[in-house]
């Protein structure tokens, strides 16, 4: 996914300029043909993709841009004429740390070596980096942090939020969480005005492993790539797979609220979802009975789509059938929101793996 605040152009001035040998003659002598070519190459500063183990995704700048501004040349772009550049935020906790470049790293100090740091607080300030810029996207591409075996994150355990203060509502942004979350990804509103938020990464008492590198997008108010407001996680394609948070480590998370949101492509009409074939963690476990679907879902963990007659789903089976021990697919009513909802309990959530789901779009009559 490529920057996505206004790009600009940069204009680079080549002069190439020669003489031409010829022989000598009473026309000529009097005037050497000199010839002077002047090109204006210009080039947007779009996503391009780094050499090296990695091949991340970088911002192409000119050679000077990228040194001016803190980043690491990382191979070139823009047939030569520019490089591709790398920001990387990776320091002590000890003070707030700025993002202030699109397509931004956020790393653990050390990073990839285990920071094992206890009782202290990483922050990360995003800054508005252009005028309209309404949301930003955060690609857990690794992270592993301390979750309880109750589901719960925080104090004994870590916790991963963000925040902006343009709404003082905390159910505006995604909830805190924790564990095992590489390959997840979180969207939030920023606002249109004022600091676009704030991410926390706060190391719990317990000790272990903290590991993490986190890619920042901004996506501006008019980009069609920027997620519907108030989804936190959003997929695209016909077809996909999505997990709940820390489903990698088997642990469902408590006090979950939040939206996947699929965008509806041209010529698709209902949403289907099924669980995934893999088995380990279980790919579908919610709430007691653990071997059965449930749809009378109230004071448990459940997840929510419309169909034409249910609109939750609970148990240990993901099937529209109370009572089933067989998996089946949900298929979303015709006209209503692409969107799966999860609520999970705030209380102990021990043993229940959460859910990694595969859905896919099913075409208009």
């Amino acid at each position: 996914m490529g920057p996505s605040c206004s790009s600009v152009y940069f204009a680079l001035l080549v002069l190439a300029c020669g003489t031409f040998s010829e022989p000598i003659t009473k026309e000529n002598s009097r005037q050497k043909r000199l010839f002077s070519l002047f090109n204006i190459v210009s080039f947007r500063n779009n996503a391009c993709t780094s050499t090296g183990s990695s091949n991340q995704a970088g911002t192409c700048l000119t050679s000077s841009e990228c040194g001016s501004k803190g980043g690491s040349a990382l191979g070139n772009c823009a047939s030569g004429f520019g490089v591709c550049c790398i920001f990387t935020v990776s320091g002590s906790c000890g003070s707030t740390q700025t993002i202030a470049q699109n397509c931004s790293y956020i790393q653990n100090s050390g990073y990839p070596t285990a920071d094992t740091t206890i009782s202290e607080t990483c922050t990360y300030n995003f800054n508005r980096i252009c005028d309209n810029l309404c949301q930003i996207r955060l690609d857990f591409n690794s992270l592993t942090s301390l979750a309880a075996t109750t589901g719960s994150c925080g104090t004994v355990n870590d916790a991963i939020t963000v925040s902006s203060p343009f709404s003082s509502s905390s159910n505006a942004f995604p909830p805190a969480v924790c564990g095992t979350l590489t390959g997840q990804h979180m969207y939030f509103e920023t606002g249109t005005s004022g600091s676009a938020g704030v991410l926390s990464f706060a190391k719990g008492t317990g000790t272990g492993n903290r590991s993490y590198q986190i890619k920042v997008t901004y996506f501006t108010c008019d980009n069609l790539a920027k997620a519907p407001a108030g989804c936190t996680q959003y997929f695209t394609g016909v077809r996909g797979s999505f997990q709940s948070y820390n489903h990698a480590g088997g642990q469902l998370l408590q006090s979950m609220d939040y939206s996947n949101c699929f965008r509806q492509e041209e010529g698709y009409c209902q949403l289907q979802v099924r669980e995934s074939l893999a088995t380990t963690p279980d790919p579908f476990l919610l709430s007691a009975p653990t071997t059965e679907a449930l749809t009378a879902c109230a004071d448990l963990s459940f997840i929510t789509l419309s169909t034409p007659n249910l609109g939750s789903f609970c148990g240990g089976i993901l099937n529209t059938v109370n009572g089933n021990t067989i998996p089946g697919v949900v298929t979303s009513s015709p006209g209503s929101n692409f969107q799966v909802g999860v609520n999970t309990l705030a209380g102990d959530l021990s043993d229940l793996t959460g859910f990694n789901l595969n859905y896919n779009q099913v075409p208009c009559a």
